[in-house]
């Protein structure tokens, strides 16, 4: 359930990207700041403003609207002037963009832009047109998971057999997109999650991956981290990790194709006998075309 806002959080994003938020988005986001929304076409998870009241704020508000809006950017055909406030978990975004009038004020109107297209569609004249579950339902979560032996996605990611110690989690909430992870044991120290269009062009930029470790670990900038890219066979890699702090994060790029990646989470002191592990995990992975 999504946490009430204070004002000056909101004017720090503003100062942030240099533009103003209408004052009917502002007055929702202050009493809710995120949750879910619907148009006629499709369910949407609102992006949040960073809240930074707290560990538990930030930790909850870490997909903020001016980190979702920089990835959505590396698209090609994402509006220069555009403000991701909402996803679908598709790659398609619900955005703002400035009024004709003042450049820096974003108008109320709510536009969708689909990924695949570069299609921009006209949703709503502001926000209060959507509807928005209530919060009764909306705490009425249902989350359903189940081991899988095998898994074939239409973006072509293709595993016919899970090899231990790893098992294959597709978690579902609310007849939503299925969201599928990879897990040593019970546990989550070592998790690896297929995610879905990867940033090639981001590939050698250094500040890219370092921001994603940043904004995943909610740990301060000024630390020890390295970016490595080790060769492996028909993958491209990315690690980040610190001499002085645990998290280890590792991004798994296919040769073959950009439609999908892997995205790798473990720890400073297992991370090497993870990799080992992860070797047969990418052996048994292969693409659809």
């Amino acid at each position: 359930m999504p946490f009430p806002i204070d004002v000056k959080y909101i004017e720090e994003t503003e100062k942030e990207l240099g533009l103003i938020f209408p004052n009917s988005f502002k007055a929702k986001m202050k009493k809710e700041n995120g949750g879910e929304i619907e148009t006629e076409d499709d369910d949407w998870q609102i992006i949040p403003f960073l809240d930074k009241l707290d560990k538990k704020r930030i930790s909850r508000t870490s997909n903020h609207i001016v980190l979702e809006t920089k990835q959505a950017r590396n698209w090609r055909n994402f509006p220069v002037d555009g403000i991701a406030i909402a996803s679908n978990g598709s790659g398609d975004f619900l955005i703002l963009i400035p009024t004709e009038e003042n450049q820096q004020n974003l108008s109320n109107e709510i536009f969708s832009w689909f990924h695949e297209t570069g299609e921009i569609k006209k949703v709503a004249n502001n926000i209060e047109e959507l509807n928005f579950p209530t919060s009764q339902s909306s705490q009425k979560i249902q989350v359903k998971k189940q081991k899988l032996k095998a898994l074939k996605t239409d973006n072509g990611f293709c595993i016919d057999n899970i090899p231990s110690p790893w098992t294959l989690i597709e978690t579902i909430s609310n007849n939503k997109l299925p969201v599928y992870a990879f897990q040593i044991g019970k546990g989550t120290d070592c998790l690896i999650s297929l995610e879905t269009s990867f940033p090639t062009e981001q590939f050698n930029n250094d500040k890219y991956w370092l921001d994603l470790w940043i904004n995943e670990t909610e740990l301060d900038k000024n630390l020890d981290l390295t970016v490595e890219r080790p060769e492996l066979e028909n993958y491209s890699c990315i690690v980040v990790k610190s001499k002085n702090w645990t998290p280890v994060f590792c991004w798994l790029k296919s040769n073959e194709t950009d439609k999908w990646y892997l995205k790798m989470k473990t720890g400073l002191s297992r991370h090497k006998g993870d990799f080992k592990e992860l070797i047969k995990l990418l052996n048994n992975i292969r693409t659809d075309k």
